[in-house]
């Protein structure tokens, strides 16, 4: 329940921000989702989870709001407060900015810190040994089967460096903080790894990087983290971050949760790394057994390269769609199903023999001592090569199976590519097309709380699209759409008097350069989103030379870059036109007169490219339902609110919105789109 002493802390640490802040603006919208924030993870409606959806647009505070409510409630229930954005930038913000100023205002002491995936740190103990194997003459271990191309002397020289600035402290041992990081195969072999890992019982425990940084994560009270890294350990055990059941949620951005997580239950494995994979597991546990007197396994490296060959032989028979063949309804033909079960058959066989042999060997170095020299490459050797066969096991196993016909089928496709050494490499794919379930068990049903927030929340004035990706019911939950701070009835919302719909692509790109060069005022800042990287190119083509002003175009520059070349050209009273794609239509906040006309070239519907969306439309369709209305159109009106957004971002901005699509006046769902933008002042040319 919502103590007296809670309310009050929370209304204290408002009242702290609203006195101390600089420029600070009181927002009835901001205090309202403040209470909903406290009620629900209160426990202050019944029969209901703790779980509140906010929809704040910007302008609402909503970053200060969850921060001063959530912690103290945190705090006072002995709870770890997860804050999860969806990129860098925002992560950025929290932990130099936002966060820090939180600190100033909250009535309750709290510490909290950042936290990264095992990856992102060198493991100390695989850098010693690189750097040691490579300069001694080793005769007991095969350290080619660490590597698939051992490392050049240059690669050598600068893990030395490395290793010599973390012991001297010049380097903490994080990835992020090299001004020049290692080759991703490198850094791959010298990185932390929980199938390597021996936590506790390594010798350099106490000096290393990962356990350092989990040290301080267990004495914060808030911690920094992404939807990728939330995803990717609670689907592995949970090993990083709190216990679930002992933490509450915050999901910034959480209109991504659903993609990203779509991405984290994909599976994948090539032919050429399965016969890689077993010659590797073969070369580790003869290694294995040659030391401890063992009699080498069985691994019958012809039998996989057999099965292998029969299914690529199988493949190439197939029709591929830029190099991708994509199994109907999930369901695998059943000539190759055959050959791939029986080198499931044979895959499995052999992981099930390497892990006998790799626990024999480690009660074998529980009563004999090997010099570490030998043991740790071994060790890491056959930690990732079971990881590996895991994970190709997994793969083919989920590549096998039969799905519910009652649900939403897996997405089962083939992908072609051709390998350095010019060989034909099939990647076989497996991915759910419906994670809900996946997030209910390790989220929803175990955590604390949750408050999933984002400026564009809902699709076309509901949460429905939402709940169905996330996995929410309506019943169960709560949910708030709060109202703009701003004002929008002075802001034109033109659709323009087009001749060409977007569907007739080259007439629909000739007249958008034509009218860019009428509409734009090259005095001021525009920002003109393409839906298209080709057409975007083309127009720069047409306009670039005619434009009276300077055009950035998104890729000549990194986004930050241009956007900082943009704002100190408006400075100097200069105009500025910038193209850009999707990532130009979120996150960009160009204030004032940096930007005073949103030029939207056409609706973004999402149409079904990918394997996984093109399953997901299949079945909709052999369901008799509508993809284009259940999924295409809800995405729609969100990127177009989302774009929409770019142009207001204080009470005092101005400027117009332009959009060169005419569906919106002559096809029946314009009226929806229309009907789920702000108020703004519609003009139909």
């Amino acid at each position: 329940m919502l103590s007296d002493e809670l309310k009050a802390q929370i209304r204290d640490s408002f009242i702290a921000l609203k006195s101390d802040m600089k420029d600070f603006n009181v927002r009835p919208s901001q205090n309202k989702m403040i209470a909903e924030i406290s009620k629900t993870l209160c426990g202050e409606y019944q029969d209901s989870n703790q779980i509140l959806c906010v929809e704040a647009p910007t302008g609402t505070g909503k970053t200060f709001a969850y921060l001063l409510s959530a912690i103290p409630i945190a705090k006072a229930n002995k709870k770890k407060l997860v804050v999860s954005s969806a990129n860098v930038a925002l992560q950025e913000q929290l932990l130099f900015k936002d966060i820090p100023e939180a600190q100033k205002y909250c009535q309750v002491d709290f510490e909290y810190a950042l936290v990264k995936g095992r990856s992102r740190y060198v493991c100390i103990r695989n850098l010693i040994n690189l750097c040691e194997d490579n300069a001694s003459d080793n005769t007991l271990f095969d350290s080619t089967l660490l590597f698939d191309e051992p490392p050049g002397k240059y690669q050598l020289e600068e893990m030395a460096e490395l290793l010599e600035d973390y012991s001297a402290k010049k380097w903490n041992g994080e990835i992020d903080d090299l001004m020049r990081a290692p080759g991703h195969d490198i850094w791959q072999k010298i990185n932390c790894n929980r199938f390597t890992c021996t936590a506790k019982s390594c010798e350099f425990y106490q000096d290393c990087a990962f356990f350092t940084a989990r040290k301080k994560i267990t004495k914060a009270d808030v911690i920094i983290a992404n939807h990728d890294l939330v995803l990717a350990d609670l689907a592995t055990g949970n090993t990083i971050l709190p216990n679930v059941d002992e933490s509450i949620f915050i999901f910034d951005e959480a209109h991504h949760l659903s993609s990203k997580a779509l991405s984290h239950f994909s599976l994948t494995t090539g032919t050429e790394f399965i016969k890689t994979t077993v010659r590797q597991a073969k070369g580790i546990g003869d290694q294995m057994c040659k030391i401890s007197g063992q009699d080498a396994a069985d691994v019958d490296i012809k039998q996989v390269d057999n099965y292998t060959a029969d299914l690529s032989t199988l493949l190439k028979t197939l029709e591929f769609d830029e190099d991708i063949y994509l199994f109907e309804q999930g369901q695998v033909d059943e000539s190759i199903k055959e050959i791939a079960k029986n080198l499931f058959i044979s895959v499995a066989d052999i992981q099930h023999k390497f892990s006998i042999l790799k626990e024999s060997w480690t009660d074998y170095l529980k009563i004999k001592v090997i010099d570490k020299s030998i043991v740790d490459p071994i060790n890491n050797a056959s930690g990732e090569c079971e990881q590996h066969l895991l994970s190709i096991v997994e793969l083919l196993s989920s590549f096998l199976a039969s799905d519910d016909n009652t649900k939403s089928p897996h997405s089962r496709w083939i992908e072609k590519n051709t390998l350095a050494s010019k060989k034909t490499n099939y990647l076989l794919n497996s991915a759910q097309t419906d994670i809900s379930t996946n997030l209910n068990s390790l989220i929803w049903s175990k955590a604390s709380g949750v408050i999933l927030t984002s400026a564009t929340l809902s699709s076309l004035g509901s949460f429905d699209r939402l709940n169905k990706q996330l996995g929410l019911k309506k019943s169960e939950n709560q949910y708030l759409r709060l109202p703009s701070p701003f004002t929008f009835d002075q802001v034109d919302f033109i659709i323009a008097k087009f001749k060409a719909n977007p569907t007739q692509v080259y007439d629909h790109t000739k007249e958008v350069g034509a009218q860019l060069l009428k509409r734009l005022d090259t005095t001021k800042g525009s920002l003109v989103l393409f839906a298209s990287n080709k057409q975007m190119q083309m127009v720069a083509d047409m306009v670039e030379n005619k434009l009276d002003c300077t055009l950035f175009v998104q890729g000549e520059y990194p986004k930050k870059t241009i956007l900082e070349k943009h704002s100190e050209l408006r400075k100097q009273g200069q105009g500025s036109v910038i193209f850009g794609l999707d990532s130009f239509a979120e996150g960009v906040d160009l204030k004032g007169d940096n930007l005073t006309h949103v030029v939207i070239v056409k609706l973004r519907f999402s149409v079904p490219t990918s394997p996984i969306d093109k399953t997901l439309a299949d079945y909709l369709q052999s369901q008799n339902r509508n993809p284009f209305m259940e999924i295409s159109l809800p995405d729609a009106s969100l990127r177009l609110i989302q774009a929409c957004g770019r142009l207001i971002r204080t009470e005092t901005d101005t400027g117009k919105i332009t959009i060169f699509d005419n569906r919106l006046t002559t096809k029946f769902y314009g009226k929806q789109l229309l009907a789920a933008l702000p108020n703004y002042n519609i003009v139909v040319e």
